[in-house]
């Protein structure tokens, strides 16, 4: 397949809304991640992303909109505290998880009888979805397990010859997946965590939103079963900071023979090692987090992450740099 890269512009609006309509799959830029859309009420058009992806079909996908009033289109039922959250922090870097009307497909929500929507912050997402004019199903928009692209080169990588257009917008501002709570149950519960806190969303709704500790005992939520965010070479994470720790396994990788370097808060205290920043601020780490992933890889045999800070939106960042580490600590 021949994949077309459109500019972010009225013709590329277009053309992007109509390879939607026809089935066929596009990748369009959000706050947090590219995703990779096709049109929710073609059923092939959305079995053919998990080809494209090489994601299980036993993942849900997020139904993402441009409209709050589509998302009586998609859930059954809508509860008091659903409504709340949708009023007052619609559009942002969260998905809700509602039951789901009869007619969205088990392809979408892995049979499944709740449905997960988004309705971005982006102003270029909900300019795309607008264009395409059709609840649209999108999961990152690259080979499932690797790192999630924040930019459309990254896409590029993945997804050439395997899907029919790229529409080029801005680099990501979020830089990592969206909030996805549930508000299907009567206790609200963080499937995964995002940049919208839980704080923030009990707040909303002054009640207490508790957080899954162990997403591997659910399945109905995107992105927390399968192993995700793994760059190509071997990666430890170090959650306390500790230089002198961090500089003994760096050294001891240098014996045998391997190019590690090192991803830290405070890059000074590492002296001539190769060594990357991972960011200032909380924001910062969650914007490059998967760019400097994908960097490293390209030049590096190892990466040895250290990321210490207690913020609500660190726990998070947190939860992508273990998965992203395969669960290797020290």
């Amino acid at each position: 397949m021949n994949t077309e890269y459109l500019q972010f512009n009225e013709y590329g609006l277009k053309t992007a809304g109509e390879l939607i309509r026809k089935g066929e799959l596009v990748a369009f830029p959000t706050e947090t991640v590219y995703g990779l859309g096709a049109n929710a009420y073609d059923v092939s058009a959305v079995k053919s992303t998990f080809t494209a992806k090489g994601r299980p079909s036993d993942n849900p996908l997020i139904v993402h909109i441009y409209d709050k009033k589509q998302i009586g289109e998609i859930a059954r039922e809508i509860s008091s505290d659903a409504e709340k959250v949708i009023d007052v922090l619609l559009p942002d870097s969260l998905t809700v998880v509602l039951p789901k009307k009869d007619s969205v497909d088990s392809c979408i929500t892995a049979g499944l009888d709740t449905v997960a929507i988004r309705m971005p912050k982006s102003v270029e997402a909900r300019a795309f979805l607008k264009a395409a004019n059709v609840p649209v199903t999108a999961p990152s928009a690259n080979i499932s397990g690797r790192p999630s692209p924040t930019a459309w080169q990254r896409v590029k990588e993945d997804m050439d010859g395997k899907i029919a257009a790229v529409l080029c917008g801005s680099p990501c501002d979020v830089g990592i997946e969206s909030t996805v709570l549930d508000l299907s149950r009567e206790q609200p519960l963080i499937l995964r965590p995002g940049a919208v806190t839980a704080e923030r969303i009990s707040d909303v709704l002054c009640k207490t939103v508790n957080v899954l500790n162990d997403p591997n005992s659910k399945v109905n939520s995107p992105g927390v079963r399968y192993k995700h965010y793994a760059p190509k070479i071997p990666m430890v994470l170090n959650v306390d900071g500790n230089a002198d720790k961090l500089c003994g396994y760096y050294d001891e990788l240098v014996k045998q023979g391997l190019r590690p370097v090192l991803l830290v808060e405070k890059p000074s205290l590492y002296g001539l090692r190769s060594v990357k920043s991972i960011g200032d601020t909380d924001e910062e780490v969650a914007r490059n987090l998967f760019e400097n992933l994908r960097l490293l890889e390209e030049k590096y045999d190892y990466i040895i992450a250290s990321f210490s800070s207690k913020t609500p939106f660190a726990q998070s960042i947190l939860n992508r740099l273990v998965r992203s580490a395969g669960h290797n600590l020290i």
